[in-house]
């Protein structure tokens, strides 16, 4: 992925600048192609940082569907803490860890929630630092060449 990003002078060849205690890579000639409008405040763009790892990637708030029950809710307190335990422990490798509804009491694989905003488990993750909206042609074409599913979450610090 990055190989292909940087022949598509997406991005440049090496990262360069420091960002949240890590290099990521600046932008590169063509970056303005990946967005949904052009952006004018290209000063502001920091860059792209490759995760790769086994991760989870969502934004906030989180919102989880029991799929027994169908309670909508937002984990907070112990049922947080639970939440972030189970997260924790698949990044460790354990697939079918469970994560049990704090309405009904039914445990289902943590994969398996859903909720109302995107996330996802994974082992690549792309994140574009400070980049407007990308385009729906752009996120077709990452799709592509991964061959598998991807998934868009966006989110501030």
């Amino acid at each position: 992925m990055r190989l292909w990003l940087v022949e598509r002078r997406i991005i440049k060849a090496a990262p360069r600048m420091r960002f949240l205690g890590k290099l990521i890579y600046r932008p590169g000639p063509a970056y303005q192609s990946t967005l949904k409008e052009p952006n004018p405040y290209t000063e502001t763009v920091k860059g792209l940082d490759f995760v790769v790892r086994r991760d989870v990637f969502f934004q906030m708030p989180l919102n989880l569907t029991c799929g027994a029950c169908w309670v909508r809710f937002e984990p907070e307190g112990e049922s947080w803490e639970r939440w972030s335990d189970a997260a924790d422990a698949w990044c460790r490798g354990e697939d079918t860890v469970p994560y049990v509804c704090p309405a009904c009491g039914v445990a289902e694989r943590l994969t398996e929630w859903s909720g109302d905003a995107p996330w996802c488990f994974g082992f690549l993750g792309l994140q574009f630092w400070d980049w407007a909206p990308l385009s729906e042609q752009f996120i077709q074409e990452v799709t592509e060449q991964l061959g598998h599913r991807t998934v868009v979450i966006r989110g501030k610090l």
